[in-house]
């Protein structure tokens, strides 16, 4: 039974990442198909559609860089990739932990159980650790909900760590370090575990 619901996961696993890389092959096309109509006409039929399919996500971008407005499309491209990075790493991580979650629970053995707990609630957190420092670059996310939710999550384990790693100028190298020391807690679980 275990191994039925485990290939099921690895399935799931596999149309998330197909389904990734269709959203992104999507966005990339119609962003460029949006250059090439708006270049050619920007008052055709196509040129509308286009446009009204794609302004609501390249507007709120486009109105934060006053001088550079036409780098919009390509700085959404590059939030795509970074957003299906994520949601890939994430979804890979914890579904590789609720594997391993069904097989401690199907052979009794706690200390895997435990083990594959912790090891899926690091990998969230070095997430949105990750999506924290990449999303406050961008200017048309900083004062939003979804940034104010990520700041929620992760400020009280980065608050502490902060304040044992000051910044260096205008560099904060905390996030860094913290996003170092996760990833030596998820190996050390690995091993502790015997995941």
């Amino acid at each position: 039974m275990v191994d039925v619901v485990a290939q099921a996961i690895i399935l799931i696993q596999q149309a998330i990442d197909w389904m990734l890389v269709a959203l992104v092959i999507g966005m990339v096309a119609l962003l460029l198909l949006r250059a090439v109509l708006v270049r050619m006409n920007s008052f055709g039929w196509s040129q509308y559609y286009v446009r009204r399919i794609t302004d609501p996500l390249v507007w709120p971008i486009a109105q934060h860089m006053p001088g550079n407005a036409a780098a919009a499309p390509l700085i959404l491209i590059i939030a795509t990739l970074i957003g299906a990075f994520f949601f890939k790493w994430l979804t890979n991580d914890v579904l590789l932990a609720l594997i391993g979650l069904l097989h401690g629970i199907s052979s009794g053995k706690i200390l895997h159980i435990i083990g594959w707990l912790l090891y899926g609630a690091v990998a969230i957190l070095l997430v949105l650790i990750i999506a924290r420092i990449v999303f406050s670059w961008l200017p048309f996310v900083r004062g939003g909900r979804f940034m104010w939710t990520l700041y929620s999550l992760t400020e009280p384990i980065m608050g502490p760590f902060r304040q044992i790693v000051p910044p260096l100028g205008m560099f904060d190298l905390s996030p860094i370090l913290l996003i170092l020391l996760l990833q030596v807690v998820q190996s050390a679980i690995q091993s502790v575990f015997e995941l």
